[in-house]
């Protein structure tokens, strides 16, 4: 009989406390046996949710896939934040569990009250922000799925700018003795007492995210008890967000459509620039009021839309010394070092590099091949492929070169060259069409899917850019730690094919990852601040250059270089 003795390390954050369990055991049981009081209606079964908590991996391996009534009780995106029922996890690593959510309202300063002006206006929307009567609008709610694309494709607007004042909350503190007396004597004023540690800590609130979109607008709910969101859809609706903002008629949106109550902070995200504001680190316009007790910071595109994308791409990864290419928009990369945000402008000299079509694939791309290219695997086998996505297409240019029919310049062979060294079955799919070598991936009479010259030639120019790009940015702007691939569209596996190609340095291959999906959720961490520009402030600091890297000798000279190396003159 074996028996497994096997143990793992449970970190609970915050609280000091580190014990071995066995592995499997149950992660409720061990924390309430820790002395942790665990809130719960249910006794541990999985069906109220109050036993939450934050998972993160303590030896670099993944966290627990979510169990059938983790998905029930708890929303997508706080199980993609590393969130579980306590009472559905089995320890089978070791883990960090932070369990604040538990302790969120105990031990405070009964002391300590804030103080707020409600119906002050702290900036100017077309003069002013007016109460106006309820309007009637034609809304119908539905909660789904949205194109992630659509949010960002929008003509140049640009604006002016102009100072708005903000006002900075008010933190007081009381004494004991002066609250008591004013128990006695409601006349008497009590003694207020401003207390500047406390004023320079902000305690998160109930919070939305609105972004607008072509056909409706789409929201997060904030809530600070979990730091996340905990409920999140799209509403179709023909009233656009910049105007039922400027009418007054966003509080109206929020019970009457969304049901949402007792909300203190609203992040409004606008497509287009309408309401002159301050612009932060050159890609955002932001302003700010408030009215009625609700805090108003609106985000726009300080010029073009995709400024908002690379704006929301930085803030997925804070992290100094980071690298951000974004595949979607190689044009503008951006190098976070020492708090200084530094715009990498690649305009002219990415032009060569065609890889749109594979970045915005067909309904049903060939989704993976086999080792010897006689099998692929379409997304619906019961139809044929019309198109393949970026991650396979490489996967089969690594394919291609391991066998022989693509070499090390990413140069594509005929098939006269390759006579007698590779199956006939694959020599037939070799042809010549429109002056370009091609490579037969799928065909019937209808339907070709081929690998041509021209798309390896964008791949080989992509791999002088990055390679180019990494050097440059050594060189000039500071060493990378963290190199990060942006993508609307899902790509897990691009990084992998990335090293495996050597598009990317060796030397970076573990400090690499790919980043995908709509990234203006991400927004959510700027409720752990008082306001958005405090957040720019504490995490790129208030310097912002920019290199325009198509006129810059040093850069043009490595490309050079990566040419001579990577393409066979």
């Amino acid at each position: 009989m074996f028996f497994n003795n096997k143990k793992h390390k449970v970190i609970i954050k915050n609280h000091n406390i580190t014990v071995e369990v066995k592995s499997g055991a149950n992660l409720y049981h061990v924390l309430i046996e820790n002395g942790l009081n665990v809130p719960t209606l249910c006794k541990g079964s999985g069906q109220c949710g109050k036993c939450r908590v934050r998972i993160v991996s303590a030896d670099k391996k993944p966290i627990n896939k979510p169990t059938k009534k983790d998905t029930i009780i708890l929303a997508p995106i706080n199980i993609d934040a590393g969130f579980r029922l306590a009472c559905q996890y089995e320890v089978k690593s070791d883990i960090i569990v932070d369990v604040s959510d538990f302790f969120s309202n105990i031990d405070k300063d009964s002391n300590i009250v804030a103080v707020k002006k409600k119906g002050a206006v702290l900036a100017k929307v077309e003069d002013r922000i007016e109460d106006s009567g309820k309007k009637e609008n034609s809304v119908t709610e539905t909660v789904g799925k949205q194109e992630s694309g659509d949010f960002y494709k929008k003509n140049d607007i640009t604006d002016d700018q102009e100072e708005d004042t903000i006002l900075k909350p008010q933190v007081i503190k009381i004494a004991p003795k002066k609250r008591l007396e004013e128990q006695k004597n409601l006349k008497e004023e009590p003694e207020i007492i401003v207390d500047k540690k406390i004023e320079e800590t902000y305690e998160s609130v109930n919070g939305a995210i609105l972004i607008q979109f072509p056909n409706g607008i789409k929201y997060y709910i904030y809530s600070p008890s979990i730091d996340n969101i905990s409920s999140e859809g799209f509403v179709k609706i023909d009233n656009r967000l910049d105007k039922l903002f400027i009418d007054g008629g966003i509080t109206d949106f929020l019970f009457n459509v969304l049901k949402a109550t007792e909300l203190e902070r609203l992040i409004l995200i606008f497509d287009e620039n309408v309401i002159n504001g301050d612009i932060l680190i050159n890609l955002i316009s932001y302003f700010k009021a408030e009215k009625d007790g609700i805090i108003y910071e609106v985000l726009q595109p300080s010029s073009h839309p995709k400024n908002l994308l690379s704006f929301f791409r930085q803030i997925t990864n804070v992290k100094e010394n980071s690298l951000t290419i974004p595949l979607d928009n190689l044009a503008d990369s951006y190098f976070n070092n020492d708090k200084i945000l530094i715009h990498l402008n690649s305009k002219y000299v990415v032009e060569d590099i065609k890889i749109s079509e594979f970045l915005n694939p067909g309904k049903n791309p060939i989704i993976d091949v086999s080792s010897d290219l006689n099998e692929i695997i379409v997304k619906d086998n019961l139809l044929p492929p019309d198109s393949i996505l970026f991650t396979t297409f490489l996967k089969l240019v690594g394919v291609l070169k391991t066998i022989g029919i693509v070499d090390q310049h990413f140069k594509l062979k005929g098939r006269n060259e390759l006579m007698d060294k590779i199956p006939l079955e694959l020599l037939v799919k070799l042809s010549f069409r429109n002056e370009q070598k091609l490579f037969n991936i799928f065909r019937n009479k209808d339907v070709t899917i081929s690998i041509s010259q021209k798309e390896l030639d964008s791949i080989s120019h992509l791999r002088i850019f990055i390679h180019t790009l990494c050097s440059f940015v050594e060189s000039n702007c500071g060493r990378i730690e963290n190199l990060n691939f942006h993508s609307l569209n899902q790509m897990e596996t691009i990084v992998n094919e990335f090293v495996n190609l050597n598009i990317i340095p060796q030397k970076y291959a573990k400090k690499s990852k790919s980043l995908f999906g709509d990234p203006a959720v991400n927004c959510i961490k700027f409720f752990n601040y008082r306001d958005i520009p405090t957040f720019i402030k504490k995490n790129f600091g208030e310097d912002f250059s920019i290199y325009e890297l198509y006129k810059n000798e040093d850069f043009n000279n490595i490309y050079k270089n990566y040419e001579k190396e990577f393409i066979d003159l």
